[in-house]
């Protein structure tokens, strides 16, 4: 960064009584003295706003962008069939004559910051309706809860979807949050399961 400087250019010369007289012009006039005074106030002025924007500068932290990665250990919503983790720590249903399975996934982002993407890996091989889906709901009115992002997951998949940008700053006095993982229309021979959750943020 280039040093920030200021040298003046005006020197003061005294005047002395009884032999210098007042005068508008001349070299010891007062129209020298104060254009000199004037520009050293602009060169001033331009020093100052070079300091302020680098106090700024130094005083802002660089947003950075965090994963939040979630094992993806749903729990059961009554009365719907669960999930459940297999050997490899991956969510599978219960049995391959499931058709459906329901579960959710609370999550705690950190509050204050700004949601990113919700992305979730796994394999869905057939034609069921597998969605996994960020929500928020109010802690005063539970069951008015609104989704955040929405993955529709076929095949193997690991994309990853933008959280809404009008409801992606967290308050965690106000909301709280959680995942939700929903199947149906599965067949036995379908291969279902969903290895990992992620969801990213900003902080700032």
């Amino acid at each position: 960064m280039t040093d920030i400087v200021f040298n003046p250019t005006f020197k003061h010369v005294a005047w002395v009584d009884n032999r210098d007289r007042v005068a508008a012009s001349g070299q010891n006039g007062f129209n020298v003295r104060f254009d000199s005074i004037q520009r050293d106030l602009e060169a001033l002025s331009s020093v100052v706003r070079q300091v302020d924007v680098g106090l700024k500068a130094a005083g802002q932290r660089p947003t950075v962008e965090r994963k939040l990665t979630l094992a993806p250990a749903f729990t059961p919503l009554s009365p719907a069939k669960a999930w459940v983790l297999d050997r490899n720590g991956v969510a599978a249903r219960t049995s391959s004559l499931d058709a459906s399975a329901q579960g959710l996934l609370a999550v705690t982002p950190p509050d204050g910051g700004r949601l990113g993407k919700l992305r979730a890996t796994g394999v869905n091989s057939g034609n069921a309706s597998l969605t996994i889906a960020l929500y928020r709901a109010p802690l005063a009115d539970a069951a008015n809860r609104e989704v955040l992002a929405q993955l529709d997951c076929t095949g193997a998949f690991g994309d990853a979807r933008d959280v809404a940008q009008d409801k992606n700053r967290v308050d965690m006095s106000v909301y709280r949050y959680f995942i939700t993982a929903a199947l149906s229309s599965a067949t036995d021979s379908d291969t279902i399961f969903v290895s990992s959750v992620q969801l990213s943020y900003f902080t700032e």
